[in-house]
């Protein structure tokens, strides 16, 4: 078997292995698989076995359920202690020889479970119940139990007897099949374009091929092949991490007609983003290149924008992160970026009979000039037009209630974030922002219940490991400092401006220097994009002080933004939105930020 060191009945472990075999065969395993094996984890093999063949069941009726034993996981290459299979279950048992409850192992036994149940082919298709539980084998342990369910010789036994009363065992063939199957842990955004652009399909995820977002697309696609519908928007909102930059480029892959005269194009006014879809596109020489189907909004409107302009061959227009479209326009002062989007649909509805516009929408994400009207551009851009079809989520039903022929669609509104690992952390991070303790603390706890980790330090000469910490035990993840634009120290020490990696930097940046620390992404970097485990910095323009969260006088705004305190709020909601598996939180050694410190400190401790 490729993915896990050993899979046998109970009764086989009892009468085929003693310790020394069963370790031995552990140790070959991740040996092979070319994962470092000390002395530490063969004692660890040797404790699991002893307390298994003392704790497990030993009733004729239990001894032919099947355990597997470093069950690889693969988006980061652990291996679950323990994996016990009926026809219906899942159990992970993950083991620790310890006498008290860490918060790094709640979150890696919770980790596994929410992976094995979201990422899991088969266990998705036969819809099994994954559950999963701590083992301490010395005996119950001290520290906190509510996060985890945890098992020691007092309730091991039954707890086991409890699981397996009244289900099936699975036959040897279909072990092997469980052990064997497909596990497809969700891409980061620029791998899963390429695999979008490369093979033509999302990620093979039961919940996006079922759930919302195949409902979303199935709703898009009706739209565009009405041919009784001349113009067409469609509002696509969502929570941060739902799927929209997903729904966006699978409309523009679907439609796309390589060779023709008329092809969709994905705009986003994010160049950084663009910058990295791009280059992923063409570094890895997809047929599609990057920079065919994926546009700057501005170079975009700079072409076609004017009233005298050339029409774009672009039938279908997907323009992300739509609630950042702009007020006005330099060479227009009169007119939006909305106005001008409807004007270039206008011109191709008259020459080819048909447009769509799909406007993907994050509420709360404005963080630059001329973005602070948001959403009430599109609907009074679209106001008393009765020649637009405008398709909207109920939530904006009463601002678009001038647009003649508007439809509220519940499809249109993804409500499931799939970023970290199904696990929502807006609630979290809208809890931070309104310095509300009690609420941030008990989301956090509940986040933790489900694998998503936070640490947090105060030590720069730290940075430098929690990189190699990140290298080590999640080889190909994505990590560097992510920080505000607008402040006016360094994670270091000297003044930092970390909206000085460009857009055209930013590929570069994503795939190489951010793990070298020397420079941090901004907002603009960062908005669009994820890192597995970002650095989230705070540098001293928006802090606690007093209970209160103060915006720094002294920091940095280009002068025609109008609402500050909105403009830094949102900074924020971008820089701890970004995390696919967990963050780590930075407070450089400012007196100012002592307050904010604690602050994290005691809603992060469990």
């Amino acid at each position: 078997m490729n993915n896990a060191a050993l899979a046998v009945t109970i009764r086989q472990l009892r009468t085929e292995y003693n310790r020394d075999r069963f370790t031995q065969v552990c140790h070959d395993y991740v040996h092979t698989c070319g994962l470092p094996v000390e002395e530490s984890h063969d004692r660890s093999w040797n404790d699991c076995y002893d307390f298994l063949v003392k704790y497990l069941p030993t009733e004729d009726k239990y001894q032919n359920f099947h355990l597997i034993f470093e069950f690889l996981m693969p988006e980061s290459l652990k291996r679950a202690d323990v994996i016990l299979l009926t026809h219906n279950k899942v159990v992970s048992l993950e083991f620790k020889e310890k006498y008290r409850v860490k918060k790094d192992d709640l979150a890696q036994a919770a980790g596994y479970g929410q992976s094995i149940s979201h990422y899991h082919y088969l266990t998705g298709e036969k819809n099994m119940k994954v559950l999963h539980y701590l083992v301490y084998t010395p005996g119950d342990p001290k520290g906190n139990h509510d996060f985890v369910d945890i098992l020691c010789p007092e309730n091991f036994t039954q707890t086991i007897k409890d699981i397996l009363d009244s289900e099936v065992p699975m036959s040897d063939e279909q072990c092997e099949d469980w052990i064997e199957s497909p596990f497809q842990p969700l891409k980061n955004m620029a791998d899963a374009t390429l695999q979008l652009f490369r093979d033509g399909d999302l990620p093979n995820i039961k919940s996006i091929r079922e759930g919302e977002i195949q409902k979303t697309l199935d709703r898009i696609n009706n739209v565009i092949a009405d041919q009784n519908i001349s113009k067409s928007i469609i509002f696509v909102s969502g929570v941060p991490g739902a799927g929209k930059t997903l729904v966006g480029l699978k409309t523009v892959y679907d439609h796309g007609r390589p060779g023709e005269e008329w092809n969709p194009v994905y705009l986003s006014g994010n160049d950084p983003l663009v910058n990295i879809l791009q280059n992923t596109l063409s570094t890895n020489h997809v047929d599609l290149e990057g920079s065919s189907y994926i546009q700057e909004m501005k170079v975009f409107k700079g072409k076609y924008g004017s009233s005298n302009a050339t029409t774009p061959h672009n039938d279908i227009i997907v323009f992300d992160e739509a609630q950042r479209a702009w007020d006005t326009d330099r060479r227009e002062p009169d007119q939006t970026e909305a106005t001008i989007l409807l004007r270039i649909g206008d011109r191709i509805a008259r020459e080819h009979g048909k447009v769509t516009i799909v406007c993907l929408i994050g509420d709360g994400q404005a963080i630059h000039v001329h973005e602070e009207t948001g959403m009430y551009i599109w609907a009074s851009a679209l106001a008393g037009r009765n020649d637009w079809n405008v398709y909207i989520p109920e939530r904006y039903d009463d601002l678009f209630n001038s647009s003649p022929c508007c439809n509220p669609l519940p499809e249109l509104m993804l409500d499931t974030s799939i970023r970290n690992d199904f696990i929502d952390v807006s609630p979290w991070v809208e809890a931070i922002i309104d310095l509300d303790f009690d609420k941030a603390k008990n989301l956090y706890q509940e986040m933790l219940r489900k694998g998503f980790k936070c640490w947090y330090c105060r030590d720069r000469f730290k940075l430098p490991k929690i990189v190699e910490f990140v290298n080590e035990n999640y080889p190909g993840s994505h990590t560097g400092i992510v920080v505000s634009s607008h402040g006016r120290a360094t994670p270091f020490g000297e003044r930092y401006k970390g909206s000085y990696v460009k857009a055209k930097e930013a590929y570069n940046w994503y795939v190489n220097e951010g793990p070298h620390l020397t420079r941090g992404a901004s907002e603009f970097l960062i908005q669009g994009i994820e890192l597995e485990y970002p650095i989230v910095t705070f540098v001293g323009d928006y802090y606690i002080q007093n209970g209160k969260w103060v915006l720094d006088p002294k920091a940095t705004f280009n002068a025609a933004i109008q609402d500050r305190e909105k403009i830094i709020k949102n900074v924020y909601r971008v820089l701890l939105t970004r995390s696919r598996k967990g963050m780590f939180l930075y407070f450089p050694h400012d007196p100012k930020l002592d307050e904010t410190f604690q602050w994290f400190a005691n809603m992060l401790q469990i």
